[in-house]
């Protein structure tokens, strides 16, 4: 006797696109050329206003601040991730 049964398979969406992401974002950080203000919130856990104040000011990033025209934003994120790092480890309190 043969038993037919019916399978209903139910995928999460935003289970898998936070899995792609976290893939995609391992695999690809190493080759960023360019960081956005919303890539660095997220790296350093931190507001925009935050950002602003602890290290776009300091002319150690702002040398490293890129945008076209009037535009949005960039920095180098090789040059620019080491010297916020920097800055937390050695001048924060």
């Amino acid at each position: 006797m043969t038993a037919i049964v019916q399978v209903e398979v139910k995928t999460d969406n935003e289970a898998l696109d936070a899995k792609y992401d976290e893939i995609f974002e391992k695999h690809i950080a190493a080759r960023k050329k360019l960081v956005t203000v919303k890539q660095l919130a997220a790296m350093y856990s931190m507001e925009r206003d935050a950002l602003e104040d602890a290290f776009f000011r300091d002319p150690r990033v702002k040398l490293f601040e890129r945008r076209r025209g009037k535009g949005k934003r960039y920095w180098i994120a090789e040059k620019v991730i080491p010297i916020m790092d920097e800055i937390i480890e050695y001048e924060w309190q």
